[in-house]
């Protein structure tokens, strides 16, 4: 397939190549909705194309199920013949939907019950994270790279080794063929391929500590500019992988540091609450407004698409700052924000059924106070450290720090809530009660919020 979010690895196609990203993706959307099905217990309507597809998929994967395959501890490069019969046969059921539905849906349905969409997805589930385990077995291969850096590969290409003619031509009539029989090809390691896997360990600290500090040895880090590569070295790597092979080292896609992959990055990071690591990343110039102005060439408020790595043979232009823009970097460091001033769910609803709101944020030391920066701290009248935000764009949020220490998802001793009426409400504990929730939720009549630790 083409790939996702790396579009100048557009040569991936005609390599008849696969994408672990948008495996890793899948993975997690089809995890939800066995959750949903489970959960609601409702029958499923989809196309009658899409069921068509479906019933073919099953009958395939049934096939290899009992096909008596067993994945041997040595995986060979040459692709196993029922594993290939599988391929071929879900690859032509997917291209014959996307024929079928390539103008037009017919308007036909049909109800598939939960019981059997459960069943269904959980074998495709089984399927996938045995495609998963198979990839990490593979690896990846580069330029410096043996494979063993046990970083998750985004890429493999599949050579056709044997094949049959099918009569067909192409529009400047050279004949098509049928495949018959791949082999595996592999790449250098690109940072989507973590990012992506994080998302489906995220509730796994060791794995996700022991995957971070893989990347921060492997060579996607530069140790220079200490940031991350969108790519390891493409020494050697064919031109028919795509694009990217037309830049120098360090320049775009090829080697340099993509910004949005690296929020990307930082984001895992935060979502597995791996706290010291992202604010070791960001203080050490990783993220703006941390970056040095004077290396980075542009206001620390703009984004850039990416940064020439210290990969470019011009000295001058390394770490420099590229098609300034609010591109997908933005959204990825409002994601970032929210994380560290607010938490993962300010509102919720508890055993009662009632709605709640709680101010859980993951902030660093150095953001009450910085003796490197220079800068005075901010004290309130009893001395407490003190860091403030706006929420909604509206309320005055103030965080209340009387060690100045790190506020790592530490929940609130109390809140003081002044309406704008200049009336307080004083509540002890780390909840706000449904009432002031739903003021605060709706912006009614809410001034600021103290919240105290």
């Amino acid at each position: 397939g083409r790939p996702g979010w790396n579009d100048a690895m557009n040569g991936l196609p005609g390599m008849v190549g696969s994408g672990m990203p948008e495996t890793y993706e899948m993975y997690l959307l089809l995890k939800y909705v066995k959750d949903v099905v489970d959960k609601y217990g409702r029958a499923v309507v989809i196309p009658a194309e899409l069921n068509k597809m479906v019933k073919v998929v099953n009958k395939a994967l049934y096939k290899l199920e009992n096909s008596g395959w067993e994945e041997p501890d040595d995986l060979p490069f040459a692709v196993p013949e029922q594993l290939f019969e599988y391929w071929d046969i879900v690859a032509s059921a997917r291209e014959n939907y996307r024929n079928d539905v390539q103008y037009y849906f017919s308007g036909n349905t049909t109800a598939l019950e939960a019981e059997d969409v459960s069943d269904m997805i959980g074998r495709w589930l089984d399927q996938i994270e045995a495609g998963m385990a198979r990839a990490m077995k593979f690896g990846s291969h580069g330029f410096g790279d043996d494979g063993t850096s046990g970083i998750p590969p985004s890429y493999f290409s599949y050579e056709v080794t044997k094949w049959t003619k099918n009569k067909g031509k192409n529009d400047v009539g050279l004949p098509l063929v049928n495949a018959r029989a791949m082999k595996v090809g592999r790449f250098p390691i690109f940072l989507e391929g973590p990012v992506r896997q994080m998302k489906t360990i995220i509730d796994d600290k060791e794995n996700l500590k022991s995957l971070y500090q893989k990347v921060l040895n492997s060579g996607l880090r530069d140790d220079k500019l200490k940031m991350y590569l969108l790519s390891a070295d493409l020494k050697g790597q064919s031109y028919d992988m795509g694009r990217m092979m037309a830049f120098a080292p360090g320049w775009l896609e090829n080697q340099s540091i993509w910004m949005h992959m690296s929020y990307k990055y930082y984001l895992e990071l935060i979502r597995g609450e791996l706290f010291e690591e992202l604010f070791f990343e960001m203080k050490g110039g990783g993220m703006l407004p941390y970056m040095d102005p004077d290396v980075y060439g542009r206001s620390l408020m703009e984004c850039s698409s990416f940064l020439a790595s210290s990969k470019f043979p011009d000295p001058e232009t390394q770490g420099r700052g590229f098609s300034a823009r609010l591109s997908g970097s933005t959204a990825e460091f409002l994601s970032i924000w929210k994380l560290m001033f607010i938490g993962p769910k300010p509102f919720f609803i508890d055993d009662n059924g009632d709605l709640k709101m709680q101010l859980v944020p993951a902030l660093p030391e150095f953001f009450f106070r910085d003796d490197e920066s220079g800068s005075d701290p901010t004290f309130d009248e009893d001395g407490n450290y003190v860091v403030s935000f706006k929420l909604f764009a509206s309320i005055t949020v103030t965080y209340h720090n009387p060690t100045g220490s790190n506020l790592f998802r530490v929940k609130p001793s109390k809140y003081i809530i002044t309406m704008e009426d200049g009336k307080t409400e004083k509540i002890e504990g780390p909840e706000i009660p449904t009432k002031l929730a739903k003021k605060i939720r709706k912006i009614y009549g809410v001034s600021s919020i103290d919240v105290y630790f």
